[in-house]
């Protein structure tokens, strides 16, 4: 037994792709290990997920809230699971709580654990600051909440025993703001590949198939693709894109597909799908995109959807942004510029008419991917685990 791991999560579980992948490597390194997360409509206040205990705590969280509704429901989780993570403590005797931002100011919910002896460690996914002004820059006081944003991240980051995040342009950046570096682990958002379909796919002839698969919010861009595709169609006479996901974006990305007059040419998924489900049907794609925004928060984006793409044997069409040129490079991916869908058309047209040079790219991403293999993170993210159990008191 490697001891007892307590999960802090503001979001759904099972939902976040990078959590359930942990969740699997620390109950297989011998973890028992219970999580709270936030309870959707529907879902059991108390559940098991891939082996984990799972405490929904009785907070929703609603997309495209306004500044207040955004504070409220962050705030109501992290006081729900301070008291919930209080209880358990009593009896549970954590050795490791593990805390997901964002919110940075969650790491208060793990008070009373820390204070009988639990070791902390801050999972920085995003930071805070920049996912703020991404969705309210330019309004009444945005710069202070920024700013303050900003101080709690500091303050985040030097209590942590330790912190993990999601890539190399990340832990610099983190080290920055005043991470420790001794202390910093990066632990990627790849592919815990057990996940993926069995069978080979099942390609409709005569099709270029475009998928996109994940949260539809404004700042990944998928409302370009509607375009995109209309015009891509000049020239790809039996282009049709899929989309597999929800969020705030999702009626916007509808309604231009209809302006459009894209009928069967643009496909939504009415339902939220399980992942495995998911990359059976990505798999069947020509072409799968990442078409992130040019924005602050996308400088560091680093998509879990692109490692799956390439996993699949996907050819991959790249908004051309800084952290996804550290990882891959034109050999491996095909790179448009941020936030153009003309620029993304002609990407898919390329990618259509040149499959040879297509295939020649997804072989040079999957040699590319093997460093990046989740069985390599894993075995980081449980060092960082034993050791931190290690040292609980």
């Amino acid at each position: 037994m490697s001891g007892r791991l307590l999960m802090l999560l503001h979001d759904g579980c099972p939902k976040e792709v990078r959590v359930e992948a942990q969740i699997r490597a620390a109950v297989e390194a011998g973890f028992e290990v219970d999580v709270l997360a936030l309870r959707g409509p529907g879902e059991a206040p108390e559940e098991r997920v891939e082996g984990a205990y799972v405490y929904r705590l009785p907070v929703s969280h609603v997309r495209g809230r306004g500044a207040l509704g955004v504070v409220r429901e962050y705030v109501a989780f992290t006081v729900l699971a301070a008291i919930k993570a209080a209880k358990l403590a009593r009896r549970r005797r954590y050795g490791v709580v593990q805390v997901h931002n964002p919110p940075d100011f969650l790491m208060l919910a793990a008070v009373v654990p820390r204070l009988v002896g639990a070791r902390i460690v801050l999972d920085v996914h995003d930071r805070a600051p920049d996912m703020f002004h991404m969705r309210f820059a330019g309004r009444p006081g945005a710069k202070l909440v920024e700013r303050l944003l900003g101080r709690v991240e500091r303050v985040a980051l030097r209590a942590a025993d330790a912190v993990l995040t999601v890539h190399e342009p990340y832990r610099q950046e983190l080290i920055r703001q005043g991470a420790p570096p001794g202390r910093i682990e990066v632990v990627m958002n790849t592919l815990d590949e057990r996940v993926l379909p069995k069978d080979p796919p099942q390609r409709e002839p005569g099709t270029f198939l475009v998928v996109y698969h994940g949260t539809v919010t404004p700042h990944y861009g998928v409302q370009l693709l509607p375009d995109a595709v209309a015009e891509a169609a000049h020239d790809v006479s039996g282009i049709r894109a899929e989309i597999y996901g929800d969020g705030d974006a999702l009626s916007q990305v509808i309604a231009r597909a209809n302006e459009l007059d894209l009928g069967e040419r643009f496909w939504v998924s009415p339902v939220r799908l399980p992942q495995r489900e998911v990359l059976t049907r990505v798999q069947r794609g020509s072409v799968g995109v990442v078409p992130n925004l040019p924005i602050p928060l996308n400088r560091f984006a680093l998509s879990t959807k692109l490692f799956e793409y390439v996993a699949l044997g996907v050819p991959v069409v790249c908004a051309d942004l800084p952290t996804i040129r550290s990882y891959f490079s034109d050999e491996e991916v095909t790179f448009f510029r941020a936030g153009d869908h003309r620029a993304l058309a002609r990407a898919l047209v390329a990618v259509a008419q040149d499959p040879d040079r297509a295939l020649a790219r997804v072989n040079a991403a999957r040699r590319r991917y093997q460093a990046y293999r989740w069985s390599e993170q894993a075995g980081r993210y449980i060092g960082v685990m034993r050791k931190m159990a290690a040292r609980a008191s």
